[in-house]
């Protein structure tokens, strides 16, 4: 018998409770005072109470009740076999872990080694298969009897860059003895068992009648620093500012490492960085000046015992950056845009650069220039300037009205309305002040605010407002406690506009002073021009869309070669520069890229224009702390591991048995129960107290 949490076992000391209660009670008399003696002389006197057990048979019964309820927690089970006749056949699946983690030095020549020794110890009759697994199962080697096949498979096998997903390999091996039958079945399970590739594992289960055999190859200690990320950020006078971020997965500090840039093949320098025992540290990279254009970057620190992530590929472009325009009413000036500028200027990713115009002047070149306009507390009643912006956000801009006092919605044109999305609206004037009760934290806009403590919008008091009816079309992002809409947002041709039906400083409202007022307008640029940050670099197992990488006849090698991506033919180069045709169908065409390193998207016939993609493993393969096998055997095959290991001899201790556990406790408190309750009805019929009569006989 064996215990899933011998500790409760502890438990087991309480029954010194019972002994105590039986040798410290006494039961006590009833006291009956006479008057007639209370004048009387006490006199004490002496007696001896032998302290004995009075009733063993409920002294038993508690004692095992305790220990019923400590044996129940504690878990205990049996194994309950299968015996199979000596000399039975067996199946064995060896599933084998190739993925990244598993290029940590020495780890690979170990897991090959125990997959031969589980070939070794089958004899003649047994049948083997070899799988494989990292983010993905494959079944390399189906069930067969001839073991020289398989043992010449494991000789083609390697690493992958992909990261670790034991559930897959489970998954996959169950399958492949489902079918068995009337042989014994094993699982051979050769892994360093990441923690990271064990977080959906609980789920699987082998078939009935699988055991499974799990062999570690996971060291004791493993020391790994990983390069993690690489950030681009805009500084001053078009240089930029790169941001390296490692992380160290040992349980010693790291001191001055160096970590090297490199930009287009040329060193450009590098950064010592400290880092905590499984901490994180950054290295800075100021004032750099990227060539023009899309360049390959690399950062590189020292090698250690897993090299794969100690280089880090990403693709290297200055940041372009918003450009805003500001439409100001011509009463107010600067005033009523000094708070949007300043909290447009603040942040680098992306840097925004704000420029302002009075509304009246606007013209077509002023909107040529730029992506972003706020149209800020002014109004549309002309036509033609109404007319220029709408032709301006059809072709792709991205426009913010923010309507306050000098909007003047009564004097709006047709075409200013059309361009709002809503008929004229009606001011109210909140005397008791009005808050933003409900919130799209599914919009692009607030989604950044929907985790606990990342902003509270309910803090603003809005004294003013415009209430709109929106038009067909146009969605209300966010409303008032009195339900009037206070943000909606409607597409006009392939733009986007956003109405915000109060101000954006201090004067009908506080939301300026409020701590999400920054993030909140930063949000409302990128979403109004769709801005994503450019793809510098993916993880190795990831897709991409092909025309998302080389354009679509206006940009990119197909649109330099007056084609669009269908028409082309289009090869991949890998890493090791062989070219692979790329298969376009009829819908969207992925491609993938399983390794790490820089990979080309080009036309067939000319592998002058091409589009770079940067490839790096997933960094959740640089954790090389490992998961109980303990865990993994008894999660997947309901049974405790036995002594040995699939590198001793891919069977059973004693070859013959199939384990399946046998689980007591709930016996064990159901006996329990039952037990107290008899003890319990004793115990009230022997100890109920008699009467006391008269007053001698007592």
């Amino acid at each position: 018998m064996s215990f899933l949490a011998p500790w409760f076992l502890a438990g087991l000391g309480l029954l010194s409770i019972p002994i105590i209660i039986h040798l410290t009670h006494r039961q006590r008399s009833r006291v009956t005072v006479f008057p007639s003696l209370m004048f009387l002389r006490k006199l004490p006197f002496k007696t001896m109470n032998r302290r004995r057990i009075r009733h063993p048979l409920l002294f038993a019964l508690r004692c095992i009740a305790v220990i019923l309820l400590a044996l129940a927690f504690s878990r205990p089970f049996f194994d309950a076999v299968a015996e199979v006749e000596a000399g039975a056949a067996r199946d064995v699946v060896i599933l084998i872990d190739v993925s990244a983690s598993l290029g940590y030095e020495g780890r690979w020549e170990a897991v090959l080694d125990s997959a031969r020794a589980v070939i070794d110890g089958l004899g003649e009759g047994d049948r083997v298969a070899v799988a494989t697994f990292d983010e993905r199962a494959r079944e390399r080697v189906p069930l067969t009897l001839d073991l020289a096949a398989a043992r010449e498979a494991l000789g083609g096998l390697s690493t992958t860059d992909l990261g670790t997903r034991l559930e897959a390999g489970i998954q996959l091996a169950g399958r492949i003895l489902a079918e068995s039958e009337d042989r014994t079945r094993e699982v051979a399970l050769v892994s360093d068992f990441q923690r990271t590739g064990w977080e959906d594992g609980g789920r699987v289960r082998l078939p009935d009648g699988v055991s499974l055999r799990a062999a570690s190859v996971a060291p004791e200690e493993a020391a790994n620093v990983a390069l993690a990320e690489a950030a681009v950020r805009a500084a001053d006078d078009g240089r930029v500012r790169l941001l390296a971020r490692l992380a160290n997965m040992g349980e010693a500090p790291v001191e001055r490492l160096p970590v090297s840039l490199e930009i287009a093949g040329r060193t450009v320098a590098t950064v010592p960085v400290d880092m905590p025992p499984r901490g994180v540290g950054t290295a800075v990279f100021d004032d750099l000046a990227l060539p023009e254009g899309r360049s390959r970057g690399r950062l590189t620190v020292p090698g250690d015992g897993l090299a794969i992530d100690d280089e880090f590929r990403f693709m290297a472009a200055p940041e372009a950056g918003l450009r805003t325009l500001v439409l100001e009413s011509n009463r107010r000036g600067s005033e009523g845009s000094l708070f949007l500028e300043r909290a447009l200027g603040i942040g680098d990713a992306p840097r925004i650069e704000t420029s302002r115009t009075p509304a009246a002047g606007l013209d077509a070149g002023a909107l040529s220039a730029v992506d972003f306009a706020i149209l800020n507390d002014a109004d549309l009643a002309d036509a033609g300037r109404a007319g220029r912006l709408r032709e301006w956000v059809s072709a792709g801009g991205g426009l913010l009205i923010v309507l306050g006092r000098d909007a003047s919605m009564n004097r709006w044109s047709d075409a200013g309305l059309e361009l709002l999305g809503s008929g004229p609206g009606s001011l109210v004037d909140a005397a008791d002040g009005r808050r933003l009760s409900w919130l799209d934290y599914d919009h692009p806009v607030f989604e950044v605010f929907s985790g606990p403590r990342s902003g509270d919008f309910s803090g603003a008091r809005f004294d003013r407002f415009w209430s709109l009816d929106p038009a067909e079309g146009t969605a209300v992002v966010a409303r008032f406690d009195s339900g009037e809409p206070a943000l909606l947002e409607h597409s006009v041709g392939e733009g986007r506009v956003l109405v915000w039906t109060s101000t954006l400083d201090r004067y009908w409202n506080d939301l300026a002073l409020q701590p999400v007022f920054l993030p909140f307008v930063h949000r409302l640029a990128l979403h109004a021009t769709g801005y994503r940050e450019p793809e510098r670099w993916i993880e190795a197992g990831g897709v991409l869309e092909l025309t998302a990488l080389v354009g679509t006849g206006g940009a990119g090698p197909a649109g330099a070669a007056g084609l669009t991506a269908d028409e082309a033919e289009w090869v991949l180069v890998d890493p090791d520069g062989d070219r692979q045709p790329v298969e376009v169908g009829e819908g969207p065409t992925w491609i993938e890229f399983p390794r790490a390193g820089f990979y080309q998207v080009a036309l067939r016939d000319d592998a002058g224009r091409a589009t770079t993609v940067a490839v790096n493993p997933r960094i959740t393969e640089s954790d090389l702390a490992p998961v109980a096998t303990e865990r993994v055997v008894e999660a997947v095959a309901g049974v405790a591991p036995t002594a040995g290991g699939a590198g001793e001899n891919g069977a059973n201790a004693g070859g013959e048995t199939v384990p399946r556990r046998a689980e007591l406790w709930w016996v064990l408190l159901l006996l329990a129960g039952l037990v107290l309750g008899v003890e319990s009805v004793l115990a009230n019929r022997w100890t109920r107290q008699r009467p006391v009569s008269g007053l001698a006989g007592a």
